[in-house]
């Protein structure tokens, strides 16, 4: 059960009808205590001799008139004042509706919602804290502890609504109370995972598309920075590895924590870029994959596929994986096995209907292109023949149930190649220069929002043919 909100009704919501009843009341006591002091007089006069008692008829009559006709001018009057507060307050009560309604549909309209980073629930609204006393007001919004303003029991005044700059205020997930930069809170958000099983080297490619993405939206006059210092220095750390040649290290945990950029523009709101990079072990079992709330808005999904975990690739370079086995690391579990617990865990525990479309772009990415002569063979024709080349060679490495289960399901599918570090590590320390790592990420944004045209305005969006667009 929630706290009480720590605010101070409005007049109008509670004090304001408590008054209208009290004034009444006396209103009424008064009327009464009137006719009980003339009816008191006609009995003290009844009493004291027959010369008085022309005096108490007086006073009897003037009680039951009291009783008549001041009940009568005390209904009136109080339904004159019920009549001229009533509309007073409707009024109010309109206006209150209206500014509600007003910010609710600016902020859907935009695509504003609270997003936590660390527990990945979604919530219309984060916990506010007071500036002064550090209370947290649950339901910061115009109701009934105020329209515009709400007045913390410290007596502090809260602005109430997203147009007074509500955000500005410190703010926390009501979940799991972590605190929130404000980008998390009221901004519009693009949400991706990069998706696979152990050893593809999602964090990688994540790394990599990341430092990409920033370069380019800089270049196109964005201004791309990260919410939290948090990311920036675990950024700045990672891009050190990529710098001195190290791979960055394997993701430990099977609920990742949201890799958060903002992508600025003069005159524009902000988007804030939500990139999520779970353990592969996650997609061992479909249990693992229990937590991972962030797949009921996700706006899109890179699935990305270690080649070498094919059996007709590993066939084929059988004796060159040998020889760097330690250096290639492929991964352990079969793609269609990642990909079927994938679809799974949606169907079970993220509201995917059995058999359902999954609407949200979809980019199926070779990763590694760099080992042996796999670039020669996809990485060097351009995106745009890149992705009718991963295509056709998936088919001729037997993976045609998997491109069949892929494009039933996912109608806005695409496929690409890359190389997330460039080359296989080695004990040069010489800087990794990853390939083509951008183009699932911006096809992918650009899908989801056309802000990021202006980043991606140059790229193609490769889809095998036959598919629906």
């Amino acid at each position: 059960m929630s706290a009480p909100e720590p605010a101070i009704k409005s007049y109008f919501f509670g004090k304001g009808y408590t008054d209208l009843a009290a004034t009444i009341a006396e209103s009424w006591d008064r009327n009464l205590a009137s006719a009980r002091e003339h009816f008191a007089k006609a009995s003290r006069l009844s009493s004291a001799g027959d010369g008085e008692k022309a005096l108490a008829i007086i006073q009897a009559t003037a009680g039951i008139s009291v009783v008549i006709f001041g009940t009568a001018i005390f209904l009136a009057a109080s339904a004159i004042h019920v009549a001229v507060l009533g509309s007073f307050f409707l009024l109010i009560y309109i206006g209150f509706s209206l500014v509600y309604l007003a910010e609710r549909g600016y902020l859907t309209w935009k695509h504003f919602s609270t997003v936590c980073p660390e527990c990945h629930s979604k919530n219309p609204l984060p916990e506010y804290f007071c500036p002064k006393c550090g209370a947290a007001h649950q339901q910061l919004v115009p109701s009934s502890y105020g329209i515009l303003h709400h007045i913390c029991t410290c007596g502090e005044r809260l602005p109430a609504t997203f147009f007074l700059k509500r955000g500005e205020l410190r703010a926390r997930c009501p979940e799991c109370e972590h605190l929130l930069a404000a980008g998390h809170t009221e901004s519009r958000k693009v949400f991706v995972a990069v998706v696979g099983g152990p050893g593809v080297g999602k964090s990688a490619y994540m790394l990599s598309a990341v430092r990409q993405l920033m370069t380019k939206a800089s270049a196109a006059g964005l201004s791309p920075q990260f919410l939290e210092s948090r990311t920036a220095e675990e950024f700045a750390r990672l891009e050190d590895h990529l710098a001195t040649g190290r791979p960055p290290d394997k993701t430990q945990h099977a609920l990742p924590r949201a890799f958060n950029l903002q992508v600025a523009r003069a005159g524009i709101s902000p988007r804030v870029l939500y990139l999520y990079d779970p353990a592969g072990e996650a997609f061992v079992e479909t249990s693992g994959l229990i937590e991972h709330r962030y797949q009921q808005y996700l706006s899109g999904m890179i699935f990305l596929v270690d080649p070498f975990a094919i059996p007709a690739v590993e066939d084929e370079y059988r004796d060159e994986i040998d020889r760097v086995r330690d250096r290639l690391r492929p991964s352990s579990l079969p793609v269609e096995d990642a990909l079927s617990r994938l679809l799974i865990g949606m169907e079970e525990h993220f509201g995917l209907q059995r058999g359902e479309p999954i609407k949200m772009p979809v980019a199926v990415t070779l990763n590694k292109i760099d080992a042996f002569d796999l670039d020669r063979r996809l990485g060097k024709e351009g995106a745009s023949a890149t992705g009718l080349l991963v295509r056709e060679q998936l088919l001729r490495w037997g993976q045609a149930d998997l491109v069949q289960q892929l494009e039933a399901r996912c109608p806005r599918l695409g496929y690409f190649a890359c190389s997330a570090l460039g080359r296989m590590p080695d004990d040069s320390r010489r800087a990794f220069e990853p390939q083509q790592v951008l183009e699932p990420l911006g096809w992918i944004l650009t899908a989801a929002d056309p802000f990021f045209a202006a980043v991606f305005s140059e790229q193609e969006t490769p889809r095998p043919p036959g598919l629906p667009s």
